[in-house]
């Protein structure tokens, strides 16, 4: 069916400068492993022709700039010293925003960390399930996405997503949302809300932009985290975040540092069970902090 949405959308993806081919949502099986390396024949002359143009362009900028890179001979050429430059700005955004999303988290909070596919069933059947954790220990606990694609240095936003380029911008407006959330019960209101659409998630601000006014979220703060460089940092850092712990099943949840559970068509490698108040158990279990825990914790036993 053709696509309603493409034209009230286009200019997020102009901005971007991805061609609009999201890639359809599985609707049964699970989401498993990182995406397939797809493409690579197309995108193997499209790197050539654009290899050519950059050393052109580095020639011509080589010949301009040689009086000033006589005063400033720290630099090898000014045009690579200005792409080095740009990439580190970035980073560093995506740095300043994961420290500073750190910073104002009490650190003994239980770490939950969700490894997951933004378009997956499976991840949003496991984000249904801790909305009632949420609710209920969200003050003793602090979340963490990481998603699992393949890392691509020519991909517009840093990796090719299993569900395409549609479940990239989503995962991005995800980690946007959590950065620049007023508390966790209010990006948990955001990502109820892009679930309710899965098959939208990613396809245009719209839906993205409507969840976060509806949620409470900064908008203007989070509309320029996804369309600007934090947005795209913070996504591949995420990535690497998944690929360094090794997972490749959405979706995945690990609490405190260990791996507690899957959903993968069907609850498995869970031995403390699934249901939302195991969850709440275990969270209630790790927390170690000096603050009073919520008060459906005196049902629980404090770890030791």
């Amino acid at each position: 069916m053709a696509d309603t949405h493409t034209s009230m959308n286009e200019s997020r993806y102009l901005l971007h400068g991805i061609k609009v081919d999201g890639g359809d949502v599985e609707k049964t099986g699970g989401c498993p492993r990182s995406p397939r390396a797809g493409g690579r024949r197309r995108r193997g002359w499209m790197v050539v022709v654009g290899a050519i143009v950059v050393l052109a362009a580095l020639a011509v900028l080589a010949a301009i700039g040689g009086r000033h890179m006589a005063n400033h001979k720290d630099l090898d050429t000014p045009a690579a010293a200005g792409y080095q430059a740009g990439g580190a700005n970035e980073q560093e955004e995506g740095r300043e925003a994961t420290s500073s999303s750190s910073s104002i988290a009490d650190e003994k909070k239980v770490q939950v960390e969700f490894f997951v596919m933004s378009r997956c069933p499976d991840a949003v059947k496991m984000e249904q399930t801790f909305s009632r954790v949420v609710d209920a220990v969200h003050s003793i606990m602090e979340v963490q996405l990481s998603f699992i694609a393949r890392l691509d240095p020519n991909a517009t936003t840093g990796a090719v997503c299993k569900h395409g380029e549609y479940e990239c911008l989503g995962n991005i407006d995800e980690l946007c949302a959590l950065r620049h959330r007023l508390d966790l019960p209010s990006f948990w209101r955001f990502l109820g809300c892009v679930n309710s659409r899965v098959e939208d998630i990613g396809r245009g601000r719209d839906l993205a932009l409507r969840c976060a006014s509806a949620a409470g979220l900064d908008t203007a703060a989070f509309l320029a985290c996804t369309n600007q460089g934090e947005g795209r940092a913070l996504f591949r850092q995420s990535v690497e975040n998944a690929v360094f712990a090794g997972v490749e099943t959405s979706a995945t949840v690990f609490v405190a540092g260990k791996k507690r559970c899957v959903e993968d068509g069907g609850w498995r490698e869970c031995p403390g069970g699934y249901r939302p108040e195991d969850f709440i158990r275990d969270i209630c279990a790790a927390y170690k902090g000096s603050a009073p825990p919520p008060s459906i914790c005196a049902q629980y036993p404090r770890a030791v």
